[in-house]
């Protein structure tokens, strides 16, 4: 039998403390369900409530629920978005190149450090590399902003930008998760980080660790992470900061979306 919102609901804590991103725990047991949303972005789970997230997700990958239809929908909304914009013209400003097929226009996008195809109605991985709906809906959102601002080479905080306080927990959550999972092992971070293409700069902080990474062509990102000093009393800490153009390329959304995906590259 499928989870419902009331079970998913029963296992929360019920308080309505916001920490998810939603108002409500009602309204984040709906999204789960019916958007599928991430049951572990309630930071308050225990028990069975911790346990229950394995069957949520199970219950997602299967179909059940509108996940999949959520993001087909998506997809489809941002291609049309993208339809009748002119290739040639964007290239250059997007960071990438433009290229045809058949006469079908395409741009080639530096992803993480791999080169894709994005073709308007087709995102074409290179040979081997598994194709994800997620990464499709960055890249499209990424060239359905048009953007054609400079880099600013300046770097702000998330919290920064305009109407981003409801999601600033989901950061501060993010951050913190990085934090835990790299705490005493500095080295190591350094390690995946160059592995990723991370440059090591100087932005004047204190940091044990102070890199660069540039997932997209105009979407550069730095890590600020703190180990931590346990004879002070200090826990590690972990921050994300985005160079200041960075609204001219992608929404609240797709930034948050973005350092997840640079996280799970540096955790796996």
């Amino acid at each position: 039998m499928a989870i419902t919102v009331m079970e998913v609901l029963k296992n929360l804590p019920r308080t309505n403390c916001g920490d998810c991103g939603q108002p409500t725990c009602l309204a984040f047991a709906t999204h789960v369900i019916k958007e599928g949303e991430d049951l572990d972005k309630c930071p308050h789970l225990t028990g069975a409530g911790a346990d229950l997230g394995q069957a949520v997700r199970a219950q997602q990958e299967a179909g059940v629920g509108r996940r999949r239809e959520s993001l087909a929908i998506s997809l489809e909304v941002l291609q049309e978005k993208v339809a009748p914009l002119d290739f040639a013209a964007l290239a250059q400003g997007l960071g990438a190149a433009y290229g045809e097929e058949a006469g079908r226009p395409y741009l080639l996008l530096t992803y993480f450090g791999h080169p894709l195809q994005v073709f308007k109605d087709e995102l074409r991985y290179p040979p081997g590399a598994p194709a994800d709906p997620w990464d499709a809906i960055l890249l499209y959102n990424y060239l359905a902003s048009q953007g054609q601002e400079p880099v600013a080479g300046r770097w702000i905080a998330y919290n920064s930008l305009p109407n981003s306080v409801s999601k600033a927990k989901t950061l501060v959550r993010l951050e913190q998760k990085l934090a835990d999972h790299f705490a005493g092992q500095t080295a190591q971070l350094k390690q995946r980080a160059d592995r990723l293409g991370g440059e090591t700069v100087a932005v004047g902080e204190d940091a044990d660790v102070q890199v660069a990474f540039l997932p997209l062509p105009k979407a550069p990102l730095l890590l600020l992470f703190w180990d931590a000093e346990v004879e002070e009393g200090f826990a590690p800490q972990a921050h994300w900061l985005f160079d200041a153009s960075v609204t001219h390329y992608l929404d609240l959304e797709a930034m948050l979306f973005l350092v997840e995906r640079l996280m799970e590259r540096l955790m796996e």
